[in-house]
């Protein structure tokens, strides 16, 4: 007994077309080059369904010269079930993504322990709060965490100022662990710039004495000439001489402008 053809929605036809790239099936022809419509692979006529299985997508010409016959061709089947194993293959891979960020985040989470117990450990007894374990998750995330560790130690040493408690014994002030962590960061970076500019140290120790000694010494301006004036041929030592006997901070830098002009005019 044959079946009656029940209306194929809007909707189902969209997916049918989206599923098959808005192409038909038999021919190849493309939308919007020809009108497609949605064929049944199975024919109504033979008890054919609406399932999406059983829909394909078809040239206006195609599915025309098709008719009632029953489609013989077990290419676009081979097509559809390649598709499915496709969109299989896709659901897989999505949950083993899934699965794998989730392991992700429990290594990141991991880490971050891993900091928060080298800070107590070093601290001795201070606890990293929440704003601490973003700043560390923060570094991981950039540097990774063995430097960040290595630097959290380093911090701890050039920062952490010991100060008596009321038991009688001693222990790191609440201000220098603060500061000495918000210093992780910078130690780092520090690092990883000077395995490609080694000088930069030096650099760092000579502005370090001009902030010291001088008035309105501008920090960042002062990094630029010391370099520029090293790159030019300054030797090291001369600068830190030069630091420690400048009278004022303009006075110095002249001194490095002189010395770049003369060294860059010369190479021209």
């Amino acid at each position: 007994m044959a079946s009656e053809r029940a209306a194929l929605s809007k909707k189902l036809r969209f997916e049918v077309f989206k599923r098959d790239k808005f192409t038909c099936q038999y021919c190849g022809a493309k939308a919007p080059d020809v009108v497609l419509h949605v064929d049944h692979v199975h024919p109504v006529f033979e008890g054919g369904n609406n399932d999406i299985l059983n829909l394909l997508t078809a040239c206006v010409g195609c599915n025309a010269g098709k008719g009632k016959r029953k489609l013989n061709d077990n290419t676009v089947l081979e097509k559809q079930r390649a598709q499915l194993e496709e969109l299989s293959e896709r659901r897989d891979q999505l949950e083993m993504m899934l699965q794998w960020r989730e392991g992700l985040g429990d290594l990141r989470q991991a880490e971050i322990d891993a900091v928060g117990a080298a800070f107590d450990t070093l601290s001795d007894g201070y606890e990293l709060n929440e704003v601490g374990r973003r700043d560390a998750d923060k570094w991981i995330e950039e540097f990774g965490l063995r430097d960040t560790l290595d630097a959290l130690e380093t911090a701890f040493r050039q920062y952490g100022e010991m100060a008596p408690t009321a038991g009688g014994s001693t222990r790191y002030t609440l201000e220098s662990v603060s500061l000495a962590f918000s210093k992780v960061g910078g130690i780092i970076r520090t690092r990883r710039v000077g395995v490609d500019k080694p000088y930069l140290r030096t650099l760092f120790y000579v502005r370090g004495i001009l902030r010291n000694r001088l008035n309105n010494v501008n920090e960042i301006q002062c990094m630029g000439l010391l370099e520029r004036a090293h790159l030019a041929g300054m030797v090291l030592e001369d600068m830190k001489v030069a630091a420690k006997t400048a009278r004022s901070w303009s006075s110095f830098r002249q001194e490095l402008e002189t010395f770049i002009e003369y060294m860059e005019s010369d190479d021209a």
